[in-house]
């Protein structure tokens, strides 16, 4: 599982931001379908592989839980248009972005309250006659689940997406791929969530900043890239924990994608980011915070 609740805030927890927590509590977490317990593997940052979430042993997820619909409905969304099933699946295709300052911090004795369940609920009640539906796609916290969606439904691409400081309102117009053919290093006058695969080269850290070489960019004649985007990572502000998280991402990233290309399948590496291109250096492309930045690997289709 890529994702599961967190049982004391009721939030919805991304595998990969184990990454970045001082500590990983095993018992703190359950399915966001059905509530049955999992359990965080592979998280521990000497570990070289995508962090997941697994049941224990010997349980199974309850009835009427909508986590195998859900992986019914992203292996369908890779055939055709799903719009209807994702209209009513929380997770599957965020609506918006919505970077919240702190955690809230929940008291597990204490009674639930709205704060604690605000993202858990999967029904809501129809207005005009009272009846339940399930809920609609909720919001997410950090690029990933969005740039997941951009890479699962590529017939769904213009549902509505809302990103502070993106003046485009689709999946289709937000995004946008580095390195478009013939097109050299370009100028970009408009924010996007910009993405690119990455290049083989590891990554270049300091205390200031990660630096991560990208396969795109101005190609010459003899198909050689000559000038790469390159992109930086801004962390001097930033935790060890923060810093740990997104290197080790892009070094897993680089690894899957490195594999996937010897073993001739169609599924890429790809970094995708929301980042300011420099002035000086239009090459480059520095992002400032842990969460508009994601590594993940995938075959894009159109």
């Amino acid at each position: 599982m890529e994702s599961a609740r967190d049982k004391n805030t009721k939030e919805i927890v991304e595998a990969e931001d184990l990454w970045m927590l001082p500590h990983v509590d095993r018992d703190g977490y359950e399915c966001s379908g059905c509530e049955q317990p999992v359990y965080p593997a592979s998280y521990l940052k000497t570990n070289l592989k995508r962090p997941h979430f697994s049941l224990f042993p010997k349980t199974d997820h309850l009835g009427d839980c909508d986590v195998d619909g859900e992986r019914k409905t992203v292996d369908s969304g890779r055939k055709g248009s799903v719009r209807n099933e994702l209209e009513t699946s929380p997770g599957l295709s965020p609506s918006r972005l919505i970077l919240k300052d702190e955690r809230i911090a929940v008291d597990p004795t204490l009674p639930k309250s709205s704060a604690q369940t605000g993202s858990k609920s999967t029904t809501r009640t129809n207005s005009n006659d009272g009846a339940t539906r399930p809920a609609g796609r909720r919001p997410s916290n950090t690029i990933r689940p969005i740039c997941r969606a951009f890479i699962n439904f590529p017939f769904d691409r213009n549902m509505s997406l809302d990103i502070p400081g993106i003046e485009d309102k689709t999946y289709l117009t937000a995004f946008k791929k580095l390195g478009a053919a013939n097109a050299g290093i370009e100028h970009f006058s408009r924010s996007k969530v910009f993405y690119a695969e990455v290049a083989w080269a590891k990554t270049q850290a300091t205390d200031d900043s990660l630096v991560i070489q990208l396969s795109a960019g101005e190609w010459n004649a003899e198909r050689q890239l000559v000038r790469k985007y390159m992109l930086r990572i801004c962390w001097s502000q930033w935790s060890n924990y923060k810093r740990t998280k997104v290197q080790n991402e892009m070094e897993v990233v680089r690894e899957e994608g490195i594999k996937e290309k010897k073993s001739k399948s169609k599924k890429r590496a790809y970094v995708f980011f929301i980042g300011e291109q420099d002035e000086q250096d239009p090459t480059y492309f520095n992002v400032t915070d842990h969460r508009l930045i994601c590594g993940l690997v995938g075959e894009l289709s159109w």
